[in-house]
């Protein structure tokens, strides 16, 4: 494509007017020939450093005039085109050179603190078993096809998911289910994208590192809905951040367990194959059943029922394809018999998983969880307390320490038990191994190993290595 087709409002020298341009990028570590290189400020680098040393890869560069000084600085021989806003410009350029129209989609995005992962596959599962061409953007990987990717992030930044979209058309799907997570909404990941279901989970204290307090990490929520007023929105009203989303919108369905919704589930069974429960209707009863553990499940089952309902499709067909739901990998997911692995890494979501097995049946809980490095600080105490009230004993130990000392990271979380039931194991491998051998000795006994889920990896200083949870559970069972 030819550089002035993607920057048709900027006044062109005819020599570089028709430079072919073979993809848009911003980021230089994969600078290649024939690209359109967007000079974007980042605030951990310095982009202008790196510039003189790319220049022979790109065809141009595209910067802000206010950047002009620090571009001419670089004293570059490849042409550069200054432009005025240049976060507009770039997404109207890449926009237009891989040919997003949001109308070739119906999107459905769901947001919240928890829920958002298991939400959206159970959706994808849905439309799936209901015979729709779909596609999905999420945590764990992004589903397009019959092909799946490792997910860079829980929502890809705007260039990723144009690329991803423009695959997505291919093949020909009509819905793209997408988790949208709260620094997506803030970053303008979403942005230009037109949402025809929005659905909240919840909301509960997480990324306080970097919405530094919970009334701007429930702004940056609340955004995602009214920017896509015009869609139809799914919210939990039993949260209490829900009945303040609600407001303010107009074309609502809601759901719950305790205040009265338009879908209601009532007279619930939890148990260790699963929950049951009836689901209430416009007067209308319907028994539902799903193999997905706790009654934190009941309330994702109904986001997503709701959801695919609200679609157009039959309730009774809906409610027959979550039978057949196995869960997703990493949340409450039973590794070897009473030996559970969870995404848990939030007060919240860890209060939420010990209470789910409790709730199933076991009498004592073994808990294994870390806090990661570099984070909001606040919840390590919180956690520590939380597993401390609710698990029979805790082995504290790392998660994801980055460049803390994960010894004090421990430390911290200790500091919130009142009494000696944990001990303090920093390595993680270690800490599973003896957890492992305590639980298989005792009856009645589960153990909850958290925070991690389905990573595949641990993060320790600037260092990402090969470490997996489940992986560790199977190794070890095997020398049992």
């Amino acid at each position: 494509m030819e550089l002035k087709k993607i920057l048709p409002n900027q006044k062109l020298n005819k020599n570089i007017s028709t430079l072919p341009i073979r993809n848009i990028n911003d980021d230089s570590r994969r600078a290649e020939p024939g690209d359109a290189f967007f000079i974007l400020e980042g605030k951990a680098f310095d982009v202008f450093s790196v510039l003189k040393s790319i220049e022979g890869k790109v065809s141009c560069f595209v910067a802000s005039h206010k950047n002009k000084k620090e571009v001419l600085n670089c004293d570059l021989q490849t042409p550069v085109i200054f432009v005025n806003n240049i976060d507009d410009v770039y997404r109207k350029a890449v926009d237009i050179f891989y040919g997003f129209n949001t109308r070739d989609f119906k999107f459905i995005g769901v947001t919240g603190t928890k829920g958002k992962t298991t939400t959206t596959f159970l959706l994808y599962h849905l439309l799936r078993g209901l015979k729709q061409n779909v596609s999905m953007l999420g945590t764990i990987k992004y589903i397009i096809g019959k092909k799946e990717y490792e997910a860079s992030h829980t929502t890809p930044d705007y260039l990723r998911s144009r690329k991803i979209f423009n695959e997505i058309k291919k093949e020909n799907s009509k819905y793209i289910v997408m988790e949208v997570s709260s620094h997506g909404i803030e970053q303008q990941r979403v942005s230009g994208i037109i949402f025809s279901r929005c659905v909240f989970t919840n909301l509960s204290r997480e990324h306080l590192d970097y919405h530094k307090t919970m009334n701007n990490y429930f702004s940056a929520k609340r955004k995602f809905f009214m920017q896509n007023k015009k869609a139809v929105s799914i919210i939990n009203k039993d949260d209490k951040h829900g009945l303040r989303i609600i407001k303010g919108l107009k074309k609502v369905i809601t759901y719950g367990l305790e205040r009265k919704a338009d879908f209601m589930a009532k007279n619930i069974i939890l148990d260790k194959s699963g929950v049951q429960f009836e689901l209430y209707h416009k007067g209308k009863k319907h028994r539902v059943e799903s193999a997905m553990l706790g009654r934190h499940n009941v309330f994702n089952i109904l986001a997503a029922i709701v959801t695919t309902f609200s679609l157009g499709f039959s309730l009774d067909d809906i409610i027959k394809y979550v039978a057949t739901f196995k869960g997703v990998e990493g949340r409450l997911q039973e590794i070897s018999s009473g030996i559970f692995v969870d995404y848990a890494h939030s007060p919240d979501s860890l209060k939420k998983a010990l209470s789910a097995l409790k709730d199933i049946g076991y009498k004592k809980i073994i808990c294994l969880f870390g806090c990661g490095g570099n984070r909001d600080k606040g919840k390590r105490k919180i956690m520590g307390n939380i597993s401390g009230r609710l698990a029979d004993f805790t082995f504290i130990t790392s998660d994801n320490p980055r460049n803390e000392d994960p010894l004090d990271i421990c430390r911290q979380i200790e500091s919130g038990f009142s009494d000696r039931r944990y001990v303090v194991i920093p390595d993680r491998k270690d800490a599973i191994e003896k957890a492992l051998k305590i639980k298989n000795n005792l009856n009645s006994t589960c153990l909850l190993i958290a925070g991690k889920g389905h990573e595949s990896y641990q993060i320790i200083g600037d260092r990402r290595i090969l470490f997996k949870d489940s992986e560790i559970v199977k190794n070890y069972m095997k020398t049992c």
